[in-house]
């Protein structure tokens, strides 16, 4: 989420640094592709100011952000520490939040995903006018975040049904 919201926020275009077959049919003059990534790296801003932070606790994942960040050429706009969520202090300026945490599907037990959903909403309630965003399939997780979503919406993380729960300070 780190890298697709650097890319968005610097306008970068999906796919802009790599092929695609269909540069090869006949059909779609080699001249338009040049020209249509062409114009599509005009459009990046680069006086942009966007940072994105991020943080787990797990240093595996902290690596492979960063070297996917590097990859995507956005490694300069994204911060990533190693930190629990009981020790999260926001960042200075930063006005959303958007999390996707295990769900005790897959890396977690369902119990310990219900305590990290209460000591994330420790961590980041009273919203004091920044919005949030979390995603989970977890029903009861607005009681255990401890304050109902402004707007809910339901979305698949892969096969699992999901919500993306907003809160809009």
């Amino acid at each position: 989420m780190l890298i697709e919201s650097a890319l968005r926020a610097i306008n970068k275009a999906p796919g802009l640094d790599r092929s695609f077959d269909a540069e090869s049919w006949e059909i779609i003059p080699k001249e338009l592709w040049e020209d249509e990534r062409e114009r599509a790296r005009a459009a990046i801003k680069t006086d942009c100011d966007f940072c994105a932070y991020g943080y787990d606790i797990d240093e595996q994942a902290i690596k492979l952000t960063l070297h996917n960040a590097q990859k995507a050429g956005v490694a300069d706009r994204i911060r990533v520490e190693r930190r629990d969520i009981s020790d999260f202090a926001s960042p200075k300026g930063v006005t959303c939040f958007l999390t996707n945490p295990p769900y005790g599907e897959r890396l977690l037990e369902v119990e310990q995903a219900r305590e990290l959903y209460k000591r994330l909403g420790a961590a980041l309630l009273p919203l004091d006018g920044r919005r949030a965003h979390i995603i989970t399939p977890d029903d009861k997780f607005e009681t255990l975040f401890g304050k109902k979503a402004d707007k809910n919406r339901k979305l698949y993380n892969g096969t699992l049904m999901c919500r993306l729960y907003s809160y809009f300070g």
